[in-house]
């Protein structure tokens, strides 16, 4: 999934307010911290596209990251719901990465993702998995983010993304909320479109087509997206809000049935939420 859908980003912006927590804490030897908790996306795609019945998903979560070692895991089971299905078991999803950095200056993450699909009728089930390396320049001013991906269905796929964003940190009393403003804009290939069509022949597109074939495997512009995380910290307990602006762009069309893939990449508004509890596991 895109970055294992709002996950990565999601625990960068945790991350960022646990050592803001932190800060005011005693230092005590701790040999990992682990966030769990529920996640739901409202209106699941993939750079901007969605799957035929536009999909809603609701994923249990949890993270587990050694402090000292800079290592960490994460695991999501998602559930999938929409006007045909009810809720239904669609995927595995995990991930196991390093982060390096500090606050300040360049700060990163190499992660590779693995993927267990149930449901193919998603965008993103043609992923069987992906390796990718972010870097960020940290500063006061605006955070500069760059994402290259490479994610393997029948073929492989290279994504690169490039973004802006600004943490806004406040304090009241034992609270903690971090707004952070962004704007990201995604390019790649595409050749995972082919094999979502080929798992889901009864949509009935042509995807022998050879000019289809070669469209799929140019690097274009993907879409734009515009989100603002909310998170609010109070004590071990997160509530995150985020919502976003997604712009695809450069949708694969087929001859012959454009219509069903046209609709499957419009512009989109959504609302993620996020209910996650954190704690410490200590030597002794």
């Amino acid at each position: 999934m895109k970055h294992i859908i709002i996950l990565t980003a999601l625990f960068i912006f945790l991350g960022f307010s646990l050592s803001s927590q932190a800060q005011t804490e005693t230092p005590k030897r701790t040999i990992a911290t682990v966030i769990s908790g529920l996640s739901y996306s409202p209106k699941l795609h993939y750079y901007g596209r969605t799957d035929e019945l536009k999909s809603s998903a609701l994923m249990p979560t949890v993270l587990v990251q050694f402090d000292s070692l800079g290592l960490y895991l994460t695991g999501s089971t998602v559930f999938t719901t929409n006007t045909v299905q009810p809720l239904e078991y669609a995927a595995t999803v995990t991930e196991i990465g390093y982060k390096f950095g500090k606050k300040q200056g360049i700060a990163g993450s190499i992660y590779g993702d693995k993927f267990f699909y149930q449901n193919k009728t998603l965008v993103q089930s043609a992923l069987q998995g992906q390796v990718g390396l972010n870097l960020s320049h940290l500063n006061k001013v605006a955070n500069i983010n760059l994402t290259s991906i490479a994610a393997f269905s029948d073929k492989t796929d290279f994504f690169a993304s490039a973004g802006l964003e600004h943490p806004i940190v406040m304090r009241t009393g034992k609270s903690v909320f971090v707004v952070t403003p962004t704007a990201v804009a995604n390019a790649g290939t595409q050749s995972f479109t082919n094999t979502y069509f080929k798992n889901n022949k009864f949509l009935g597109i042509p995807i022998s087509n050879q000019s289809t074939t070669q469209t799929t495997q140019v690097f274009n512009l993907l879409s734009y997206e515009f989100s603002m995380p909310v998170v609010w910290v109070f004590n071990n307990i997160f509530l995150v809000a985020t919502p976003g602006y997604v712009m695809p762009q450069n949708v694969v069309t087929t001859s012959g049935n454009t219509e069903v893939v046209s609709r499957n990449g419009t512009n989109l508004f959504y609302v993620n939420l996020s209910l996650l509890y954190s704690f410490k596991v200590k030597k002794g």
